[in-house]
């Protein structure tokens, strides 16, 4: 099973549901065994830490934890002793993430939260920053698919679509689909009709991408047009053909069959025939014929902006 940031977060989102609520930088993993110590005062220097990292008081529990890590019978135990010296150190930065979010700077928190939890997921202060991931995850996106329960009629084998069950493939979930090129070499299109009409609301759309047989997609999202400025001449379509009406972007991804996520921001899309995101049919990933290709594509969200700033609500700095 490939290792992903996103099956970590799913991993330790699951355990967090069994978390009470409570202060946010008070939750403490009480399944963390308890270290061994050389002499009765580093015990008590480990014991004053904790009641004083439950306070708050993150700068005094510090020292008291550094004291005891000194103590610690064996390498095991000085680990365990140094996951809260790490915490101590982590809680301005979840501090700072709670005071971005009351400021309503959603995908700063997020993305600073996302950091943390590579960095402090492992100590004291994993519950209190997946209970602070869930809030943020739930509040900024918006899912498109993420092909656990897809219908298998929209996604069929005849146009190189199937789905993968295999843990060594899968990110996340139960499954995820494996999109190829078909034998006629013709262009191939992953469609999704399931989306807002209007996306003013959202900065960028994302998804996880595998290459297994790498080649660049470009991201359509497909529009009904928009409202025609004053002065401006509507768009004609040559004889015979329709208008097309589209926003498209190139999807820059790295050439590995390691799991990648793509974050598209929607101001990178370019708009051919007055196209607009406030009349959006459809979104698409697209492969020009003649390609090889084999993907597996996974989890296609949108991601919100961030709420409008109330009267007399602080300002970003």
């Amino acid at each position: 099973m490939k290792f992903s940031m996103k099956r970590a977060l799913t991993i330790l989102s699951l355990a967090a549901m069994c978390l009470p609520s409570g202060a946010l930088l008070r939750a403490q993993d009480k399944d963390t065994a308890e270290p061994v110590f050389k002499a009765e005062k580093y015990k008590e220097a480990f014991e004053k830490g904790k009641k004083e990292f439950a306070g708050g008081e993150y700068k005094d529990a510090g020292k008291s934890f550094k004291k005891a890590l000194s103590g610690g019978k064996a390498k095991a135990d000085k680990a365990l002793v140094n996951k809260w010296v790490l915490a101590c150190k982590g809680s301005t930065t979840v501090k700072r993430v709670e005071l971005m979010r009351e400021r309503n700077l959603w995908n700063e928190a997020y993305d600073q939260l996302l950091v943390a939890l590579q960095r402090y997921g492992e100590t004291p202060l994993r519950a209190p920053m997946l209970k602070l991931y869930a809030e943020l995850e739930g509040a900024l996106f918006l899912n498109l698919e993420n092909f656990d329960y897809a219908n298998t009629r929209l996604y069929s084998q005849l146009y190189g679509k199937s789905f993968v069950k295999d843990p060594r493939y899968l990110a996340n979930g139960t499954q995820c689909l494996r999109w190829q090129n078909t034998k006629d070499g013709k262009p191939g299109m992953l469609k999704l009709t399931n989306v807002p009409r209007n996306w003013s609301q959202f900065q960028s759309i994302e998804f996880w991408i595998a290459l297994q047989v790498p080649a660049t997609p470009d991201a359509v999202v497909m529009s009904a047009g928009g409202k025609k400025k004053a002065g401006g001449a509507r768009v004609a379509a040559p004889p015979g053909q329709a208008v097309r009406i589209f926003l498209m972007s190139k999807v820059g991804v790295k050439n590995t069959r390691a799991w990648q996520y793509v974050r598209l921001p929607l101001a990178s899309f370019k708009s051919q025939g007055g196209a607009t995101f406030e009349a959006v049919t459809d979104f698409r990933i697209q492969v020009q014929g003649g390609k090889a290709f084999n993907f597996l594509i996974d989890e296609i969200r949108l991601r919100k902006k961030n709420p409008k700033q109330t009267a007399g609500s602080p300002r970003k700095r």
